[in-house]
C-alpha cells in the first residue's frame, strides 16, 4: 500500500531534485520512501540504488540500511560479509543501529563457531559493539553488556559490573534484567 497525499508527493519531488544534485540526506530519504512506499510505489531496487548513493557519500544511516538489506536478503542476495562491511562503516560513525547489528551478527557467529580462537575474536568484537551501544543508553544493550560481564563473553568476569548494568537496565524497565536480578537474589 502506497502512502500518498499532497505532503508525500511534494516531499518526493524535492527529494528527487536534491538527490540528483548529490545531497546524501535527500538520497537517503528517497531510498527510504522507495523502501516503504511513502509517496511513491514501493520499489526495493530503487531503494537500494538511492541508499547506495547516499552510503557512498558517507550517510551513516544509508550505510546501515545497505548492511541490513544484505543481512536480511532484502532486495539483494544475502551476504553476511558485505553486511558486516557496511555495518562497520556506519558503526565507526557512531550509528547505534549499526553497532547493534554488528553485535547480533557477532553473537550468531560465536554460537556457530567451531574454533576456540576465532570464537574468542568474535566475542571480543561483539563485546566492543555491545559496549558502544550500551554507552549510548540503548536499553537492551545495557542488559546484554551485563550478560557479557557476568558470563565472560569478550571480557573477564566482573559480577559487580554485571549487577550494576542489570540494575541500570531494570530501573529503566528492561524485563530481562529484572528477572536476572530476581534470580540472582533468590
Amino acid at each position: 500500500m502506497v502512502k500518498k497525499n499532497k505532503r508525500y508527493k511534494k516531499a518526493i519531488e524535492w527529494y528527487e531534485k536534491s538527490a540528483k544534485q548529490g545531497c546524501s540526506f535527500a538520497q537517503y530519504c528517497l531510498g527510504y520512501s522507495f523502501e516503504n512506499g511513502e509517496g511513491i510505489d514501493q520499489d526495493l531496487g530503487n531503494a537500494i540504488y538511492w541508499y547506495k548513493k547516499a552510503a557512498e557519500d558517507g550517510n551513516r544511516t544509508a550505510q546501515y540500511r545497505i548492511g541490513y538489506f544484505y543481512e536480511n536478503e532484502r532486495g539483494m542476495r544475502k551476504d553476511i560479509k558485505k553486511a558486516i562491511e557496511w555495518y562497520e562503516i556506519s558503526a565507526i560513525q557512531e550509528y547505534n543501529n549499526a553497532q547493534c547489528g554488528l553485535g547480533f551478527i557477532r553473537k550468531r557467529q560465536r554460537n556457530r563457531s567451531r574454533f576456540k580462537q576465532s570464537s574468542l575474536l568474535v566475542e571480543l568484537k561483539a563485546f566492543e559493539y555491545y559496549k558502544k551501544s550500551a554507552e549510548k543508553g540503548y536499553l537492551n544493550r545495557i542488559y546484554i553488556l551485563g550478560c557479557c560481564y557476568g558470563n565472560e563473553i569478550g571480557t573477564e568476569i566482573d559480577n559487580e559490573k554485571a549487577v550494576e548494568l542489570y540494575k541500570g537496565a531494570a530501573n529503566k524497565g528492561n524485563k530481562d534484567a529484572q528477572k536476572r536480578l530476581e534470580m540472582m537474589s533468590s
